[in-house]
């Protein structure tokens, strides 16, 4: 199947919903317009709808005409809090939400594929898993859906997901073996001193002094301690601590995120992280303690599925129009998904070519027209190659 198959047979359709989802946006958890278009059209092709007991989000299951496995697909439906500053005219008609990431693009390839593989349904050899995902923008909605007990409703033998690029052009297809997208962990810093009266210093231990010397410090950790060779992103994103001006308080918090590809890289940064947290503070008389909550663990495509994606996308774009995407330093729970069952990312172009293309979470962000036709079919591509000649 290539694109201009899947524009043929329902391009008038997948228009119509690509332009409905992109003007009615909805926030993560939020998506129920978005849930219902995607469970009546689900249900207007036949296929079975799974319960997780979830309001928003939808899971179907296509059962082909012969035996064989259940391969998964994967589409995230949420939208971003931000005002749309695009002159297409599907735009948001919500104020202050936007679909600035191209989940809408994502959701209506999924049911461009949905469409197509329905049409050859007796040909089938095994089951199809479609799985819209709430909450990717706030990394909480794979987690949800597996806590519903998604792998044990719908099992699968292996799963795709994708995620459009402005950064490539439409037509275009990102296949990478390996480290793709980072994991992401929260740190968080509480700093502990003794307060009092600003006018006498030197009776207090101000706990803001040496939590400003941390923000500076945490900083040196991926010049100074990780490989110029691996990758890592050690953020601080705020620092809380105060009071009225006369006092000196009597603790201050820091904290922020941590990305990286590597688990040695991983332990390495927190290792970095606690020696300064409590050198620091002893150094300026105070306490401090480091927590640490794991969000997502890395997208790490493994090599038997990027032998099937290959194959997929070759078909559906050909040979000339593969692209080795480099390493994303953003994180995608898909990778929580992957932890029960072999599967594989793509990114798929949707960048204008010789065009303006703004990135993801841009208020001026615009996928290229037909994104979602190529995403149909790479998406069916997929499951007829991984039907066809599986890991």
């Amino acid at each position: 199947m290539d694109a201009e198959f899947i524009e043929e047979r329902f391009g008038a359709e997948l228009k119509n919903i690509l332009g409905t989802l992109h003007s009615r946006p909805e926030l993560s958890l939020e998506e129920r317009e978005t849930t219902a278009l995607i469970r009546r059209t689900l249900s207007s092709l036949g296929v079975r709808l799974i319960d997780l007991g979830m309001e928003t989000g939808c899971v179907g299951v296509l059962s082909g005409g012969k035996p064989g496995p259940t391969i998964g697909l994967r589409a995230d439906i949420d939208a971003l809090p931000q005002q749309e500053k695009t002159d297409r005219p599907d735009r948001s008609a919500v104020p202050g939400v936007m679909h600035a990431c191209g989940h809408d693009v994502h959701t209506t390839g999924l049911l461009g594929a949905a469409m197509a593989l329905c049409a050859v349904r007796e040909q089938l050899a095994g089951n199809v898993v479609f799985l819209f995902q709430p909450a990717e923008e706030t990394l909480s909605g794979a987690r949800l859906m597996l806590d519903r007990g998604l792998m044990e409703k719908a099992p699968m033998d292996m799963l795709f997901g994708l995620h459009n690029s402005p950064q490539l052009p439409a037509g275009t297809v990102g296949v990478r073996e390996g480290h793709l997208m980072a994991a992401k962990d929260r740190y968080l810093i509480r700093v502990t001193g003794r307060g009092g009266h600003s006018s006498a210093p030197h009776k207090n231990i101000d706990p803001v002094v040496a939590a400003a010397a941390m923000v500076s410090a945490v900083h040196t950790v991926v010049s100074r301690n990780v490989g110029p060779l691996h990758a890592a992103v050690v953020n601080v994103g705020y620092l809380s601590a105060g009071s009225p001006e006369d006092m000196v308080v009597d603790e201050a918090v820091l904290g922020g995120t941590v990305r990286t590809h590597e688990e040695k890289v991983r332990r390495r940064v927190f290792d970095r992280l606690a020696e300064i947290a409590e050198g620091t503070a002893r150094a300026y008389g105070c306490g401090a303690a480091l927590t640490r909550e794991s969000i997502v663990p890395a997208v790490n495509n493994p090599r038997e599925m990027a032998a099937v994606a290959r194959r997929a996308a070759v078909r559906t774009v050909g040979e000339g129009n593969i692209a080795a995407p480099a390493l994303n330093m953003a994180s995608e729970d898909f990778a929580l998904f992957a932890e029960r069952v072999p599967a594989f990312f793509y990114f798929l172009g949707s960048g204008t070519p010789g065009g303006r293309s703004p990135s993801w979470h841009s208020p001026y962000f615009c996928a290229h027209e037909k994104t979602h036709l190529y995403g149909a079919a790479l998406m069916a591509n997929s499951v007829l190659c991984a039907m066809d000649k599986g890991p």
